[in-house]
């Protein structure tokens, strides 16, 4: 496998097979959304150059917003992989059209392969950590 390969963390993604189960509220960020996409039954693959440093224009297919992102990863789950009775994409990469977030249905669980938590320009995508803290007090979508 190659470096930063998800699907060498055999471990983590039972782990995480086993939390998907739960009721318990999950938040997924980049390898955390990989791990979640490939412990529901996703397949990953490597990206040509890898998505590297700010300046990701990502879309949110809900809202129709478009966030500038920071990201650091090399590998991306395949959308035709997805097996729509757990997940629907919720975010897309406009650079590649890759996907860039999932939220899972009947769960209380959704993941983002950008990071929320960085800003490479104004802090747009804090709405992330809103809704997660809404599911997390009890709120369901």
């Amino acid at each position: 496998m190659d470096h930063g390969d998800p699907e060498s963390c055999k471990t983590q993604i039972e782990t995480i097979k086993k939390l998907y189960k739960t009721n318990i509220p999950i938040l997924g960020i980049c390898l955390g959304h990989q791990l979640m996409g490939l412990a529901t039954g996703a397949t990953t693959a490597k990206l040509k150059y890898g998505h590297r440093g700010p300046n990701h224009p990502v879309k949110d297919l809900a809202s129709g917003r478009v966030y500038i992102t920071s990201q650091n990863h090399g590998y991306y789950i395949l959308e035709n992989s997805i097996n729509p009775d757990i997940a629907e994409v919720s975010h897309i990469n406009l650079n590649d059209n890759t996907v860039e977030g999932l939220r899972y249905k009947n769960k209380n669980i959704f993941t983002v392969q950008f990071h929320p938590e960085a800003c490479p320009g104004p802090q747009d995508t804090g709405y992330i950590f809103d809704e997660f803290i809404d599911l997390v007090k009890g709120g369901n979508k």
